[in-house]
């Protein structure tokens, strides 16, 4: 799913099983192959600009080292190589090693030369904003960090999607990455609290974090069920995919976030509340039920789930 009229850049696409599942791993067994494996949200990378670093490090060196700014000529040829490999980085496990690397790097050069607003050595860095295409400048070497850092979550949640999830190994994977994905987009909206752009804002943040978190239980639950794990677990593991859908479902009917997403809000949104509707009703039929209640073959009535914590039936 695309919305090439909102622009170009970071959208959330839907995995809809084009891609090859990863080798390896326990197959589901027959009855896990009539459970169905719903689309995943993944996100694109924002897309990097300017950072010229180098010329304000080396006076800053001069000025208050008072050493040779050519000694370090190698190291900041290596540190600018790391940035073009971060800014290019391969959509693949090893892309997020190169994120986390240059992250490191970019506090360790922070330490040692204040490139932070208003500080001696700030210099501009320039990034494109996802949702309208536009270069975004600040002389903050903390903004290079946070978009980074934004980098890093939707690599992760891009790695989460592209299993089919038909294998053990591929549920466990996809789970990791999506798990990253949402702390990666936690600790830049708890630790950059300045929205650089929009698509940093704290609203946005938040959608991100609660569909990623509601993408990782939804492996887990799958893995719950390929297992046999008793009903009431299941049960409960799927109520907590509906609560993270649901705060997500409200963020995507905020009229700010829906005028920022655009037309791709409202597939996002269908899909969202498909799964809220799919996931209590496994909730509703796992969930334990007293002895001398009705029986399954009964229609479920509204009396049926009160006081048991499951109001959205």
């Amino acid at each position: 799913v695309t919305s090439g009229a909102e622009g170009r850049g970071a959208r959330l696409r839907l995995q809809l099983g084009q891609l090859g599942e990863r080798p390896g791993g326990r197959r589901a067994p027959a009855a896990m192959e009539a459970v169905p494996r719903m689309p995943m949200i993944w996100l694109d990378l924002k897309e990097a600009g300017d950072f010229l670093f180098q010329p304000a490090v080396k006076k800053f060196v001069l000025k208050n080292y008072g050493e040779n700014p050519e000694a370090y000529n190698e190291e900041l040829k290596k540190l600018e190589l790391l940035r073009q490999n971060a800014v290019r980085v391969p959509r693949d496990f090893e892309g997020c090693s190169v994120l986390r690397k240059y992250l490191g790097q970019l506090h360790y050069l922070q330490s040692r030369v204040p490139m932070g607003s208003g500080q001696e050595a700030a210099v501009p860095v320039t990034w494109t904003e996802i949702f309208s295409g536009k270069s975004v400048a600040h002389e903050d070497i903390r903004y290079e960090q946070a978009c980074i850092l934004y980098n890093l979550g939707a690599l992760h949640s891009m790695l989460g999607a592209m299993d089919k999830r038909v294998s053990e190994e591929g549920m466990k994977v996809s789970c990791t990455h999506f798990q990253c994905a949402a702390g990666a987009f936690a600790y830049l909206r708890e630790h950059f609290p300045q929205a650089y752009s929009v698509d940093m804002s704290r609203q946005i943040l938040s959608l991100n974090v609660n569909l990623m978190l509601g993408q990782a239980q939804e492996c887990l639950l799958e893995k719950s069920m390929l297992d046999n794990r008793k009903s009431f677990l299941v049960a409960r593991i799927s109520a907590q995919v509906v609560d993270y859908y649901k705060e997500a479902c409200r963020a995507l009917e905020n009229p700010d976030t829906a005028s920022l997403l655009g037309r791709i809000q409202k597939d996002w949104k269908k899909l969202v509340q498909m799964k809220i509707y799919y996931f209590a009703a496994v909730a509703h039929v796992r969930a334990p039920r007293p002895l001398g209640r009705r029986t399954w073959s009964e229609p479920a009535g509204a009396e049926d789930c009160a006081g048991t914590g499951f109001d959205w039936c």
